[in-house]
């Protein structure tokens, strides 16, 4: 098969703030691959860190600030930057490492796939390992193939996996686009707390016109950090997660609302069961928080508004 991709083809977009130690392992991580990129654009939305990541001599590194911040913002904001040399573009979470040889078996990977690919994510190695189960199965959350966006609006886990997979969906964080597709499908900036299920909603409706894969041997780690200054919120969590996941229902036709429903009841009372049984308040805050989202969700459909409307006066 013809060889049209190159290393030099490829432009990493990486979003930040307020992550040093995390900027420098992931540039670490890019300096040691045996490829190397064409570009590197970093898009910071917290203090600035320009000399750090410009201390990478080595690195073909551009640094711009974005204020206020925001992922889909940073990124898109990056995106005007880009010329026509970049025909493949890496968005990359600030927290990634890459393994050894991870850009050169993406690069392969483009080079054997499809013409019309629209994107590859990397392996994230240490992701709970995947495990289907039928219980699982009736409840709306699992399928025997990985990468399945199901009737509920669940996504089926894509990584780790030990073999290249096509999938229905990709991962925003770790995930190489071909540059004329992110120019026609402009990922929409939502202006929330927490974007939770962006990744889906950006990349199923693509996996409908355009072939999506993950990569096995593009192996990296997501060593993810939380911000937070005090207690997780639980209550907040659940809530947000739910309205999030509902608003992917919404957009999509071939999801269905009632399935939805269905799955997030059984969640909330296996979730109630196990935060009375193991007196486990996180499980039976998270439950709250969904059971709160359920009822916003009702007073909205009577009012006849989007969910994306209260997703955005959450901001």
């Amino acid at each position: 098969m013809k060889k049209n991709y190159s290393s030099t083809n490829l432009t990493l977009i990486i979003p930040t703030k307020d992550r040093p130690e995390k900027i420098r392992d992931l540039l670490d991580s890019i300096a040691a691959q045996s490829v190397q990129c064409r570009r590197i654009i970093i898009v910071d939305g917290g203090k600035s860190i320009e000399q750090i990541v410009l201390s990478y001599k080595r690195l073909p590194i551009e640094y711009y600030s974005c204020h206020p911040p925001g992922q889909i913002k940073q990124r898109n904001l990056a995106m005007t930057k880009l010329e026509s040399e970049d025909k493949l573009v890496a968005f990359f979470d600030d927290d990634l490492v890459l393994m050894p040889d991870a850009m050169k078996y993406m690069i392969e990977m483009w080079n054997n796939v499809e013409k019309e690919t629209a994107g590859i994510s990397f392996n994230i190695v240490n992701n709970p390992p995947f495990k289907h189960n039928l219980l699982k199965y009736l409840t709306g959350m699992s399928h025997k193939n990985m990468g399945t966006i199901l009737p509920t609006g669940y996504n089926v886990p894509i990584s780790p996996t030990k073999k290249n997979i096509k999938t229905q969906w990709l991962c925003g964080g770790a995930t190489v686009w071909k540059k004329s597709i992110l120019e026609k499908h402009l990922n929409r900036e939502v202006q929330s707390r927490w974007a939770i299920c962006e990744d889906i909603i950006f990349s199923y409706p693509l996996s409908q016109k355009y072939p999506l894969y993950v990569c096995s041997d593009a192996k990296v780690r997501h060593e993810h950090v939380y911000d937070h200054n005090a207690k997780i919120d639980h209550r907040y969590y659940g809530r947000t997660a739910t309205l999030w996941r509902l608003h992917f229902v919404e957009l999509n036709k071939t999801l269905s609302k009632k399935l939805f429903f269905y799955m997030i009841s059984v969640q909330i009372l296996i979730r109630l069961c196990t935060g009375v049984a193991l007196f486990k308040k996180s499980e039976l805050n998270y439950a709250f928080g969904q059971m709160t989202a359920l009822n916003i969700a009702m007073k909205s459909f009577v009012k006849n508004k989007k969910i994306i409307s209260v997703l955005e006066e959450d901001f």
